[in-house]
């Protein structure tokens, strides 16, 4: 018998009946998640004080459906879970894409799990274009995931680290190794990541939502007719793009809320 709880994020994510544990079935959950909750990082960019407590991110994500960045994300999932019967380690991660230093901090929240006799590494936590449904946790094994291929291999420093093909080259996406964390370990870089006057989070807006033809995205970017920051909408559609500038408050909330379902 599944809590109320578990009722409710289920029926957020539109996964209701998907709780037998299974490795099909955990693929079902974390695409129904990515395609339903937006990564969002809005709490973060205007300094608003946020909490990964359970029953804190319980409320913001499934009671108020907001989304949230990857220590909000990958939590609440993790919880998910493990409620269902999953067995589920949480790892931090290194990210590296378009990283200019060559060890960058670990800054980001991925899930271990288990199930089926095999490993997988699960994760809704990722703000742009990423594999929708778990990579099996297998080294050199090349994966397709909606037309890309990725694959796990380990570095020089014995981590393991996801790659994913572009233009003929294996590029590195993140890396992490295999040492648990618990949820208190991720509190102090999530203090970071949101009091920190240099901290990413804090000077650009990410927000992200994936459908099943495209995706739709606001960033931080330069204005080209002003020369100042502001936010940029792009949405993709069976093969069609367009883009808005949103030089407003109203422009941006209203964005968020027509094309991400985020009241703020």
């Amino acid at each position: 018998m599944i809590n109320d709880k578990v009722v409710q994020y289920l029926a957020r994510i539109g996964a209701e009946g998907i709780t037998g544990v299974s490795a099909d079935n955990l693929a079902s959950l974390q695409k129904a998640h990515m395609m339903s909750v937006p990564y969002e990082n809005y709490d973060v960019w205007t300094c608003t004080p946020s909490s990964l407590a359970y029953d804190v991110l319980f409320d913001k994500i499934v009671v108020r459906r907001r989304g949230g960045y990857c220590f909000e994300l990958n939590g609440l999932f993790g919880w998910l879970l493990k409620e269902l019967g999953y067995e589920v380690e949480e790892y931090f991660g290194r990210w590296l894409k378009d990283e200019a230093l060559k060890v960058p901090a670990r800054r980001h929240r991925i899930l271990k799990v288990k199930v089926d006799g095999r490993e997988f590494i699960a994760d809704v936590g990722v703000g742009q274009r990423t594999f929708l449904t778990p990579l099996e946790f297998v080294y050199d094994k090349v994966q397709n995931r909606e037309g890309v291929d990725y694959r796990i291999i380990r570095n020089d420093r014995g981590e393991s680290v996801v790659e994913f093909m572009t233009d003929g080259k294996w590029i590195a996406f993140y890396s992490f190794d295999s040492a648990p964390q618990d949820p208190i370990d991720f509190t102090y870089v999530h203090y970071f990541c949101c009091n920190e006057p240099t901290s990413v989070f804090r000077n650009n807006l990410f927000v992200h939502l994936p459908s099943a033809d495209g995706r739709k995205s606001i960033a931080t970017v330069q204005d080209p007719e002003t020369g100042m920051m502001t936010e940029k909408l792009s949405i993709s559609s069976a093969g069609k793009s367009e883009t808005r500038y949103l030089r407003t408050e109203k422009e941006l909330k209203d964005a968020l809320a027509t094309h991400f379902g985020v009241i703020v």
